[in-house]
């Protein structure tokens, strides 16, 4: 570890007779095994550990060399404050271990790093990914400065070293200069040269400690090619998801036996329900709601006639008494407003050309007569009439009801549809047949009026929000064969076992799903549907790339490294959760020190130091 604060290149005679001539005002006062100070009742502290005062110097003199821009956007980002304060807890915890251990730092190691112009501060190991951000952000911010190449801040990082430059030479001589000396630590942490001597005797203790945990950790050679192949063997997977949504669309029929069973046994989730639903969907004076069937950009015309067929579906249940809220919540591609039942508020002045003048046009109860374009897609709109409310609230209380009664068939019945689906293509049939022969019994032939697309309003040319109005040249049917939610067949990315190609999967499902992928041949299908959060989904093995030992000798050495770091960063980790853990109850935060301040239109510079 002391090798590194030599690369400086000072010879061994300089380097001997500035020791000599500064040796007594340089260590005179010293003492390496020493703690912080006990805080006294009016003293103020950051945080208190087992009675040791960590001061508000301390704090800041650290968050400055783990941030060397200064930046308080980069400290509020990283939460830096924080940071560095859990990075001395963590300090004076490892030096009650050191004393535990009988570890300790002698004089001339801790002259060795401060002549050789390096400095310590502690970065918390309990979260690996973030120390080992923070100390990226570090290292790179000192290679910017042009305190360090590029080669030795990689290797610090690799190292998880936190021995940072800081040039206390001479700048024509290049030899160690008190003055520099003192002048930088009065810079740096607003201390006595003697006070910032201490606290670096604690960091090399503390570093002393990490470097103790994390040293004897090994990794054979079995253990490396295991995480290799692991990593490294990958799957693809052909999948088709039967959604819940879709089998309460079109493939549950609900009757009267199943509505009141489902009120006998749930009154109070289908109570809440409607509760909630009531308050959303009352009319609201002036309130506009829209339906949205979105359009891809520059559609085709079988894109148009597809979005125009399932917007006038939705138009056709709101014409046969369904209310306009539960249509949209359950259909309209704009999620956003979909939620609230459609609801877009009172104020259209914000809304594209097409879109306002529609919306405005409209008095209470009232919907648009045909489909309205923009540049979202087609809009199917209403203005809310206060004066419905009683017959939108009966409304709700029997849509709600259907709606809970279908959902609760619908994962049944996707489930049904999924068997089907799998044991087709187990007996040899083409993903294509087996999804259609087993959508085949729901789709049922829909009378349907297809909504007129309005003209676009007159004297708007150019504006972004009216594009060309164009009815599409065919008509096209909305039913369970073209909704975009059927089972359609779709291909994961490649992943490790360590992956995750469908998220959501439970974690009995992801073992299933991992022991299929990784063991099974290309084109066998997995003899069970995997349940997903909304229905169960067709698993097929795509593909299987399994790792070699060819590969694994070409990336053996790197690999290793990494994999080394990485458990030593395990290790310490839980080292120092434990140590955390166990002294808990004497670890005492005043939060008021971290709280990153904002900075406002008059405020101080970003760049400013915040103490």
């Amino acid at each position: 570890m002391l090798d590194v604060f030599r690369q400086r290149g000072l010879s061994n005679v300089i380097y001997g007779a500035i020791i000599v001539a500064t040796i007594f005002a340089f260590v005179v006062t010293f003492r390496p095994q020493s703690q912080s100070k006990t805080a006294s009742l009016s003293e103020s502290c950051a945080a208190r550990v087992r009675g040791r005062c960590i001061e508000p110097k301390d704090l800041s003199s650290a968050w400055r060399m783990l941030m060397p821009s200064g930046s308080r956007a980069a400290s509020r980002k990283m939460n830096l404050k924080k940071v560095a304060l859990d990075g001395l807890i963590e300090r004076e915890l490892m030096g009650d271990e050191a004393k535990r251990l009988g570890i300790g730092v002698t004089d001339k190691e801790l002259t060795d790093q401060l002549y050789a112009g390096y400095v310590r501060v502690s970065v918390p190991a309990a979260d690996p990914k973030m120390a080992a951000q923070i100390l990226g952000e570090m290292y790179q911010g000192y290679q910017r400065s042009g305190e360090v190449t590029a080669e030795v801040a990689q290797a610090h990082f690799n190292d998880r070293d936190t021995a940072i430059p800081e040039d206390f030479r001479d700048p024509k001589t290049k030899v160690f200069d008190m003055k520099v000396y003192e002048r930088k630590v009065r810079n740096l942490s607003n201390r006595s040269t003697t006070e910032f001597r201490e606290e670096q005797g604690r960091e090399l203790l503390a570093a002393k400690v990490r470097d103790a945990v994390r040293d004897p950790i090994r990794i054979s050679e079995n253990e490396a090619w295991d995480e290799y192949e692991r990593q490294k063997s990958t799957a693809m997977l052909t999948y088709i998801p039967v959604k819940e949504t879709w089998a309460a669309r079109w493939a549950t029929d609900v009757n009267q036996a199943d509505i009141d069973q489902f009120v006998k046994t749930q009154q109070t989730v289908l109570d809440n329900a409607v509760e909630s639903r009531k308050r959303e969907d009352a009319p609201q004076a002036g309130h506009i709601r829209h339906i949205l069937v979105k359009l891809p950009y520059g559609a085709s015309d079988e894109e148009r006639a597809a979005a125009l067929a399932k917007l006038s579906w939705a138009a056709a249940r709101i014409k046969a008494g369904e209310p306009f809220a539960e249509v949209a919540r359950q259909t309209s591609d704009d999620s956003g407003s979909a939620a609230k039942g459609g609801d877009v508020g009172d104020k259209t002045d914000g809304f594209v050309v097409p879109f306002k003048v529609a919306a405005d046009a409209l008095k209470p109860g009232e919907i648009t007569p045909g489909a309205v374009e923009t540049q979202f897609g087609y809009h199917y709109i209403e203005r809310d009439d206060p004066a419905k409310a009683a017959e939108i609230e009966e409304k709700v209380k029997r849509s709600v009801t259907r709606e809970l009664v279908g959902k609760s068939k619908g994962l049944e019945v996707a489930q049904f549809v999924a068997q089907k689906i799998d044991q087709s293509m187990r007996g040899g049939k083409a993903a294509d047949d087996a999804m259609k022969d087993a959508i085949a019994p729901y789709v049922h032939a829909q009378k349907v009026e297809t909504l007129k697309v309005l003209p676009a309003p007159a004297g708007q040319p150019g504006d972004a929000g009216t594009p060309a109005t164009k009815q599409p040249v065919a008509a096209a049917t909305f039913d369970a064969s073209t909704d975009g939610d059927r089972p359609q067949t779709q291909t994961s990315n490649a992943f490790n076992r360590g992956g995750d190609p469908f998220p959501g999967i439970t974690p009995d499902g992801a073992i299933t799903l991992m022991a299929f992928a990784f063991s099974g041949k290309e084109g066998d299908v997995m003899d069970t549907p995997l349940r997903t959060p909304d229905g169960f989904d067709v698993i097929v093995l795509k593909q299987h790339k399994q790792a070699t030992h060819e590969e694994f000798d070409k990336d053996r050495e790197s690999f290793e490294q990494d994999l080394l770091r990485a458990k030593r960063d395990e290790a310490l980790s839980l080292y120092v959760k434990r140590l955390r853990e166990v002294a808990k109850d004497d670890i005492k935060i005043d939060d008021s020190y971290i709280t990153e301040a904002k900075v406002d239109g008059g405020g101080a510079s970003d760049e400013e130091d915040e103490y």
